[in-house]
């Protein structure tokens, strides 16, 4: 097992990118918090991943754009692995749905957990990493491509992108 010499907390690590990205951590030796929204199966899958790895790896449900919940979770995550090194934000929702189509209520969801998510994971870790740690953000390559579709998610990626250089 890891000696817990770096912690991670990857939010949306339970499935996609963010489960690629705890892997990807645990092979390298860092210890790894999923934080997950709702599906605990994938969640407790994907620790078992990262104890294969040979890193410790734990599972912990939190809506990532409520504060209470986030500082929660980096409370669990500091008594049960140790003081937090790195934090990936790849949580993350997306509805396709041209601009003239979609939901407002689909546009707040979107930006609560993009954007609001995002700036709340990083603010609580601008406070509490360790010196010499990293506080990533997950976009994608649509924030620069005329996908009609993509609107409202490249919108939110396109935010998440503007706070990463900043936080």
């Amino acid at each position: 097992m890891s000696t817990g010499l770096r912690v991670a907390i990857v939010t949306g690590g339970s499935r996609g990118i963010g489960r690629a990205v705890a892997s990807m951590l645990a092979a390298a030796g860092q210890d790894v918090a999923v934080v997950y929204a709702s599906n605990a199966k994938e969640a407790d899958a994907a620790v078992g991943e990262i104890e294969a790895a040979g890193a410790r790896g734990i599972a912990l449900q939190a809506d990532v754009a409520d504060e209470v919940a986030v500082a929660a979770a980096f409370d669990t995550v500091e008594q049960r692995l140790g003081p937090v090194d790195v934090v990936v934000n790849a949580a993350g929702v997306m509805a396709l749905q041209p601009t003239r189509e979609l939901d407002l209520a689909e546009l707040d969801r979107q930006l609560r957990v993009n954007v609001r998510g995002t700036f709340v994971m990083a603010r609580q870790a601008a406070r509490r990493i360790r010196p010499g740690g990293a506080i990533v953000a997950v976009s994608t390559s649509v924030t620069r491509l005329h996908l009609p579709a993509y609107g409202a998610h490249a919108a939110t990626k396109g935010a998440v992108e503007a706070l990463a250089r900043r936080a």
